[in-house]
């Protein structure tokens, strides 16, 4: 089930066939019984399913059909969901989606291979649109990694804004841009499509996992719980400005970045899946801020 911050998402018929095709995948999977297991496992705790989502839409948008393009959407969650496992055990996180993380469910020793198997079978699953998707894939997962490392060192270097924003556009932009970027070349490969829809997707990175970073300082995040912390953007501006003004100046990013990202889809004309992109923006940001600040108080 897609995660209750988005429930709108559910009525979407991306949603729903992606889910489906995901049923399929999951029993036709030719793995050891192990590794069925554990992935039925991490795909049934849940999950937001935005990066693939974002992908059908956006190879839609550019004339794709679902069919050509699922074999991508999966792949991208797989990938997405290979990050949260090794992120996971970095951080020694004990819950994820009000459940166990792999690595206590099962050991870390597995967690670390399973999320192994996730990456090298999404690029398997990649492997049918050619030779530059597939590059692309790695570059994808290249820099996640150069981000996970930022990131990791963000606890005990010199780490500001600077090095926030590299950090957080490698480790969690970079993979939505992809995710609407290459479905778009799946789709059309049409550059000024691509070059939108990249722009579309890094923007609406950057802002919700800066909506994410201002809610875990807010402890407003009750749904999942890490003993090592990340350096984040509010943390740093509090060391400058205090927790009040720390807070705004992040909401007002915030904003900046949304806009950005609905701005990006201009070149498109008006139709059901630039606004369910527009929608997405909106939900990832915005309503959850609202829905998880409402029992918050502070200055704006």
């Amino acid at each position: 089930m897609v995660s209750m911050d988005f429930p709108v998402v559910e009525s979407w018929e991306e949603f729903r066939i992606f889910e489906g095709e995901l049923g399929r995948f999951l029993k036709a999977v030719d793995a050891h019984p192990k590794i069925k297991e554990a992935l039925e496992y991490v795909m049934s705790i849940g999950g937001k399913r935005i990066r693939p989502i974002i992908a059908l839409i956006s190879g839609k948008l550019c004339g794709g059909s679902y069919d050509r393009l699922m074999n991508f959407a999966i792949a991208s969650e797989l990938l997405h969901t290979a990050s949260l496992i090794h992120d996971d055990i970095i951080d020694s996180a004990e819950m994820r989606r009000n459940s166990l993380p792999v690595h206590l469910k099962y050991s870390p020793e597995f967690a670390i291979v399973f999320g192994d198997w996730l990456i090298s079978k999404a690029v398997e699953l990649v492997s049918i649109y050619g030779e530059e998707v597939v590059r692309d894939s790695a570059a994808a997962g290249l820099r996640m990694c150069e981000g996970e490392l930022l990131d990791i060192y963000s606890r005990t270097g010199e780490f500001g804004e600077t090095e926030y924003f590299e950090c957080i556009g490698k480790k969690t932009a970079y993979a939505f841009a992809y995710s609407a970027k290459i479905a778009c070349k799946i789709a059309c490969n049409d550059r000024n499509y691509m070059e939108s829809l990249y722009s579309y997707g890094y923007n609406l990175g950057i802002a919700y996992q800066m909506v994410d970073d201002l809610l875990e300082y807010l402890d407003a995040l009750k749904d999942k719980h890490s003993c090592l912390e990340s350096m984040t953007l509010p943390q740093i501006y509090e060391k400058k400005f205090g927790r009040e003004k720390a807070v705004r100046e992040t909401l007002k990013l915030i904003e900046q970045f949304a806009e950005k990202s609905i701005q990006s889809l201009a070149p498109f004309p008006d139709c059901g899946e630039k606004r369910k992109l527009e929608k997405i923006v909106d939900i990832m940001t915005f309503e959850m801020l609202e829905k998880r600040l409402s029992a918050f108080e502070f200055s704006k």
